[in-house]
């Protein structure tokens, strides 16, 4: 409280000054406790002004000395910053190591900064200071996303005091950013574990066990989340994404509607609520939908939508008469040469069907959608080898695209490679493999009994039936 108080004094002592034009006369500490209050306050044009008066007056103090060289720091100067550095006494306080090592980091001299690093951990130095020079280090580099090196120190701090819940959030963004969800969650498990309450903390682990395709565990996030905060319409969202992507779509779109309710300007629920009740065939509440959005925001894309709408319901002539009506205005987009794609298709003009599919995919490249269509007028067209390089990249954006699979072992079995072949057979799970013989043999048998070596003959059987190709629809 005394520190507060003398803090207090201190400000109003300095703010009284500035107001009376006076000439500051304070320690160098005292130069130093404000340029750090101002900074923290965001105030960096005082701060830097305070360290510049506190130089003049005290030009050998290393505390302002660093002072000024976070301040070059801050604006990106880090050769300046690092030259600077070079010319104040290390009296055995880690800011001057911890600055000259983020100056070099930035510069991209990692060997120098290794050096340091190295030489203050062969220090005897205190327990609580190598714990504050692993976690500053480990937070340089997640900053850097050199997120191997970052997991390394912040893990080494975490044996020193492993309840640290800044440490145990950069440890679980750094997993995160690595591809490690498993390790995220662990992490992000930890922290709620010191503190249960925390509302970002249960979004974050809803984000992870989605990212992680574990859907049913995200809901169950973002249901704790809300128990916090029962309104957040954020959440919400997340939660209907959630259930959407676990094949709860009525369920996701009543959330839809709840959140459309709350907030009627955001324009991303009319699209969710779109693409739910196409899932669902529910083409009525779709145009409704369509409708609600026009009155809210315009004109602009409603046709493109509504044509949509007949396209999938297989209305080609209505949804033919809309793309006559697309002002001019609209058509230079991935959404209309889609759908003028879409329509030649239908029409059997396979070469100005590509010729749209190319024109959408310079739009909106490594749009999925787009390059499935590309894989099936290929297919159409007789160019397997084209086929096979869409479906390839189909897969590698989004392994689990519906039916890329299936259409890859079509394609590469009508090229007559049989490795290749069996190499994405081999990719099928025993479910997936029945998914396949169901698809390729017009659901008329019962495979759901079959093991996997049975299913395999199956398959092989109906390619030497020469079937495998014809019943499939693209």
């Amino acid at each position: 409280m005394d520190d507060e108080l003398n803090m207090d004094a201190l400000i109003e002592k300095y703010e009284q000054m500035r107001a009376l034009g006076k000439k500051m006369y304070l320690d160098a500490d005292e130069f130093a406790l404000l340029a750090q209050y101002y900074g923290e306050l965001g105030d960096y044009d005082e701060a830097e002004l305070i360290i510049e008066e506190g130089l003049k007056m005290h030009p050998g103090s290393s505390e302002l000395m660093l002072q000024y060289a976070k301040k070059m720091i801050y604006w990106e100067k880090y050769e300046e910053a690092y030259r600077y550095l070079l010319h104040i006494t290390n009296d055995g306080d880690l800011e001057l190591p911890l600055l000259k090592i983020e100056s070099l980091l930035h510069l991209e001299r990692y060997d120098e900064a290794a050096k340091i690093i190295d030489d203050i951990i062969s220090e005897n130095i205190p327990q609580q200071d190598l714990y504050t020079f692993f976690t500053e280090i480990g937070y340089m580099y997640n900053d850097m996303n050199q997120f191997d090196r970052a997991i390394f120190f912040l893990e080494e701090g975490l044996k020193i005091n492993p309840f640290d819940s800044d440490v145990l959030t950069d440890l679980a963004y750094a997993y995160e950013m690595k591809g490690d969800f498993e390790k995220a969650i662990e992490y992000n498990n930890k922290l709620l574990d010191i503190d249960p309450y925390s509302f970002d903390g249960w979004i974050n682990l809803g984000k992870l066990y989605s990212i992680n395709e574990e859907y049913g565990k995200a809901v169950d996030a973002f249901d704790f989340a809300l128990t916090i905060n029962e309104k957040d319409i954020s959440v919400l969202k997340m939660k209907a994404l959630s259930l959407y992507m676990h094949d709860n779509v009525e369920e996701a779109i009543r959330i839809f509607e709840e959140c459309l309710k709350e907030s009627p300007n955001d324009e991303s629920l009319y699209d969710s609520l779109l693409e739910g009740y196409e899932v669902m065939q529910q083409y009525d509440e779709m145009m409704k939908i369509i409708d609600r959005k026009e009155k809210k925001f315009g004109s602009k894309g409603i046709l493109l939508k509504r044509a949509h709408v007949y396209i999938v319901q297989r209305d080609y002539d209505k949804a033919r008469e809309i793309f006559g009506q697309i002002p001019e205005d609209e058509k230079n987009t991935w959404g209309y040469y889609m759908l003028q794609g879409d329509l030649a298709f239908y029409n059997e003009d396979f070469i100005a069907a590509e010729t749209a599919y190319m024109k959408a995919s310079m739009k909106s490249p490594d749009n999925e959608n787009i390059i499935d269509r590309l894989a099936n007028v290929s297919v159409a067209r007789e160019k397997y080898e084209q086929a096979e390089e869409y479906l390839e990249q189909l897969l590698e954006l989004d392994p689990d695209y519906p039916a890329a699979k299936s259409k890859l072992a079509i394609v590469r079995f009508e090229i007559g490679a049989k490795e290749p072949f069996d190499e994405i057979i081999n990719r099928f799970s025993d479910d997936e493999l029945r998914s396949l013989l169901n698809l390729i043999t017009n659901n008329s048998a019962d495979f759901s009994k079959y093991g996997r070596e049975k299913l395999l003959a199956q398959l092989n059987e109906a390619r030497e039936n020469r079937i495998l190709f014809k019943n499939i629809k693209y």
